[in-house]
């Protein structure tokens, strides 16, 4: 984290942008942006129309998004360390981490970087943030990516999450591993509710969001999470939020991507309520995926996502 009463600066190398120009805000390499008292740190990478790619906001950083080659073919991507994530400074109050809170900070990093209309990509929670936002601005909107998003935490998704879970059973991986699958069930149903760390419970059910779970051991090391911020957004019941109601109101072309084994935002609670709500949105599935489609199927998930973005560029034109 950065000290609070720092200067205006993080990173190697990044870029103060108070003073700089909208062009200078989005030139490729790493800035600061001062957006609602936070300084939020953040990539550009690629070129074309801006499309703004928060972090989960539950505390990993960016980096285990980068890089998103479809997304950056088509756009100028800014990814960036939503508040007390990463490099990004935030409130040390539990209070300021609510999908609001989020949502302005999106608005706030839109209007940083010149207030024109944007394309908006967003991963699990991320994905949420996105759908929140387009709710209220769709105006301001190009399109918007949701990437396993959450829209609904209610009965229907632990149901499914039991399921895709109950699935995996015979699986070799957990198979040799007695004892492991049921341990880690316990913890997400909340059976176990022993006080654990962060990389505590990944370590417990991260295998859980691959198809393939060897995968973990290679891909969760990389979302650099701040556990002062995980114990923030719990407080404010953030991932609590159901928008499914007022999806009706994003206006904009809507592109929801989901793993087919996605054990924490499934394909049927989740991406296909998320798809039937948002009108002429398109849905597309990539087998023999979970949670992370970009690093278990990456030509399936380019693929799909480099058609969407193909299309949506050109009707700019």
């Amino acid at each position: 984290m950065t000290n609070p009463d720092a200067p205006l600066m993080s990173g190697a190398g990044a870029q103060s942008d108070v003073a700089t120009s909208a062009d200078a805000r989005l030139t490729p390499g790493s800035h600061t942006a001062a957006v609602n008292g936070n300084r939020l740190h953040y990539e550009v990478r690629g070129s074309g129309p801006v499309l703004l790619f928060p972090s989960p906001g539950w505390g990993p950083s960016i980096a285990y998004l980068m890089p998103q080659p479809a997304l950056e073919a088509h756009c100028t991507v800014v990814y960036f360390d939503t508040r007390h994530s990463g490099e990004s400074s935030g409130p040390e109050d539990p209070t300021q981490y609510t999908l609001a809170h989020f949502v302005a900070d999106i608005e706030g990093l839109r209007q940083h970087l010149g207030g024109q209309r944007v394309f908006l990509a967003g991963h699990s929670a991320g994905g949420q943030q996105v759908l929140a936002y387009a709710i209220e601005h769709s105006a301001d909107l190009l399109g918007v990516i949701a990437i396993d998003a959450i829209a609904a935490p209610d009965e229907l998704r632990r149901k499914e999450l039991v399921a895709a879970i109950e699935r995996r059973r015979t699986h070799p991986f957990y198979a040799s591993r007695p004892g492991f699958l049921d341990a880690g069930l316990a913890i997400v149903t909340g059976a176990d509710s022993t006080p654990r760390s962060t990389t505590e419970v990944l370590d417990a059910i991260g295998p859980f969001y691959f198809h393939d779970p060897e995968l973990a051991a290679d891909v969760m090391p990389t979302l650099d999470v701040d556990e002062t911020v995980n114990g923030y957004a719990n407080a404010s019941g953030f991932q609590g939020d159901d928008v499914l109601a007022d999806l009706h109101r994003i206006t904009v072309p809507t592109l929801v991507v989901v793993g087919d084994d996605d054990f924490i935002c499934d394909p049927v609670s989740q991406a296909a309520r998320i798809h039937l709500r948002i009108a002429g949105s398109t849905l597309a599935v990539i087998e023999d995926s979970g949670h992370v489609p970009w690093a278990e199927q990456p030509a399936r998930f380019h693929a799909a996502v480099d058609a969407w973005l193909a299309a949506s560029t050109t009707a700019l034109a």
